[in-house]
Order: C-alpha cells, then sequence, then structure tokens
C-alpha cells in the first residue's frame, strides 16, 4: 500500500511539474503584456529634426509593450528616413520609458551633379540638395563625376570615380577628426593620384596618393604652425615623409 501511495505521488509530481511551468509562463507573458507599457519617449542628441519626427520614424508609440520593442529595427527605420542622422540607439528604461540616443551627420562639403548641388558629410553620404547661397563653409568638391544621387545613401560612380570618392571621404574624415573642414575651401580630384585643396585660404595643399593621409594632414599641421600668418604658398605632402613648402 506504501509503495502505491509513493508511485501516486510521483505520479502527481510528474504532471504537475511541466503544468506548473507553463502556468507560471503564461502568468509571466500576460505580466508583461499588461504592463510595462511605453508612457514616455525622450529623444537627446538631435538638432535637425524634431523630437516628433524622430519618434515617428522610430515607429514606438506610446501603449507599446516595453518588452516587445525591436530596438535595432528601430534605430534602422530612423536613419533609413532621416538623413542627419548617422547613428540611433533604443534604450529601454523601466517601468515605462524609452530613450532614442541619435548622432547627427554633418553637412561638410558639395558637389556639383547633373546640374544639382549637393550637400555630403564626411562619408560623402548624400544630404539633401542645395543652391549656392546656401553652401558657405562647406567644402566644394571638383573634379568627380558622380552618379545621381539618393538622399542618404552614399555618393557612387564608375570604377575610377568610385575611387576618387573613396579618396574624397577619406579626406574629409581626417579633416573633420582635426576641425580642419571649415578652413579648407574646396578639394581638386581632377587628378586622384595628386589631389589638390586649399588651406587657410593661403595655401595649396598637394596630397600625393591615398595612402597615410591621417600622418599627411598631422605633419601638415605642424608645419603650418611653423610658418608666418603672411605667409602663402604651396605645401607639397606627395614627395616624400616631408612637407615641402613653396612660398608664393
Amino acid at each position: 500500500m506504501a509503495q502505491s501511495n509513493q508511485r501516486q505521488k510521483k505520479r502527481k509530481s510528474v504532471l504537475f511539474t511541466p503544468l506548473a511551468f507553463v502556468l507560471i509562463c503564461a502568468a509571466l507573458v500576460f505580466g508583461i503584456s499588461v504592463f510595462f507599457r511605453v508612457t514616455k519617449i525622450e529623444v537627446v542628441g538631435m538638432d535637425s529634426y524634431s523630437t516628433e519626427e524622430i519618434i515617428a520614424a522610430s515607429g514606438i508609440e506610446k501603449g507599446d509593450n516595453l518588452f516587445f520593442i525591436n530596438r535595432g529595427g528601430s534605430a534602422s527605420r530612423i536613419i533609413s528616413k532621416l538623413p542627419y542622422v548617422d547613428f540611433a540607439t533604443v534604450h529601454r528604461d523601466l517601468p515605462n520609458s524609452v530613450t532614442i540616443e541619435v548622432q547627427e551627420s554633418s553637412a561638410v562639403a558639395y558637389i556639383a551633379v547633373e546640374g544639382e548641388l549637393w550637400v555630403v558629410d564626411s562619408s560623402c553620404k548624400a544630404l539633401s540638395k542645395t543652391t549656392s547661397s546656401q553652401t558657405g563653409g562647406l567644402i566644394r568638391i571638383l573634379g568627380v563625376e558622380a552618379n545621381k544621387p539618393e538622399v542618404g545613401e552614399i555618393l557612387t560612380g564608375g570604377d575610377e570615380e568610385a575611387l576618387k570618392l573613396a579618396f574624397v571621404a577619406e579626406i574629409l574624415e581626417e579633416l573633420s577628426v582635426r576641425g580642419m573642414e571649415r578652413l579648407v575651401g574646396e578639394i581638386d580630384m581632377q587628378n586622384p593620384s595628386d589631389p589638390t585643396f586649399t588651406y587657410l585660404s593661403r595655401f595649396v595643399v598637394k596630397l600625393g596618393k591615398n595612402e597615410n593621409v591621417d600622418y599627411k594632414l598631422d605633419r601638415l599641421l605642424s608645419v603650418v604652425e611653423q610658418l608666418g600668418e603672411g605667409d602663402t604658398g604651396t605645401l607639397n605632402l606627395s614627395i616624400d615623409d616631408r612637407v615641402h613648402f613653396s612660398q608664393g
């Protein structure tokens, strides 16, 4: 009899364990679906778009379940819909808040394509069309025949033009890292093996091949610091590891 009772208890225990697990899971899912509803959405780090535009692009709405939000998908939607957003992350803040953190793309240069002027960031991503009256403070890109841009997409071109654009992007990125972008007037890529750019409205810089651009610009800054404010001329970085200055 005792053995029979033990077998019955064991059988009930075996049946109860999976049932209890299912019930607990169901209770958890129900609790999550009822509670943790989004009541607050905050946006930080943006100037070009309003909070409402960022939230609308994310697809997140008040009342959504905090745990069921696809954070990666929301961030991707923001970047694809709003070209001035360079990077976006979505954070869950328990119990009921979402914070959208964005990093803005900065207009650095402009380029003429099929009779239109286009603003680009340091990666040569097309941000918007512009007019000649709105290009003040931006670097003019010359000597590149790009394909017609798509807003929010990196500029493209044929094989040779693609190489030029990659070089331009490298130059723009390194200029931006050093805070030099507002001191450069134009970049001329007609000779892709030795492009030039104007600097401080006093110098023409011959950059040479697309190699060690970071080192070349560091050397450039070092030499310019040693020159007088009235000095003008050509700074040649295409010969060797040194900067060769020619007056006039």
